[in-house]
């Protein structure tokens, strides 16, 4: 798994640039993505309030959503604690690079 993930950090610009041009995520979503995908262990809700500039209530519609869809994922300690889903985003930058590889044929 950290493997995987430590692949996926030295990626992080090609991880952005295809959060970023997903047609499947809201730009709340996106953005909740991206600061996700700076950190290995995840973070709590907390943690994402303070990167966000949001409150907590006004985040939990995107992580809700993102949870249910599998690009994120949550795990109780003393806190919950949201991680990006390693399957769900290297999926996603698969379909980036595909899409950004028919582009350059046209």
């Amino acid at each position: 798994m950290c493997d995987i993930f430590m692949s996926l950090i030295e990626k992080y610009d090609l991880l952005k640039e295809s959060i970023e041009c997903s047609a499947l995520l809201s730009s709340g979503q996106k953005k909740i993505l991206i600061h996700l995908a700076q950190f290995e262990k995840g973070v709590a809700m907390s943690v994402l309030v303070d990167l966000m500039g949001q409150s907590k209530q006004a985040l939990y519609f995107n992580v809700k959503k993102l949870l249910e869809r599998g690009f994120i994922s949550r795990e109780r300690g003393m806190v919950y604690v949201y991680r990006i889903s390693e399957d769900k985003i290297t999926d996603l930058i698969e379909s980036y690079k595909q899409l950004k590889k028919a582009k350059s044929f046209t």
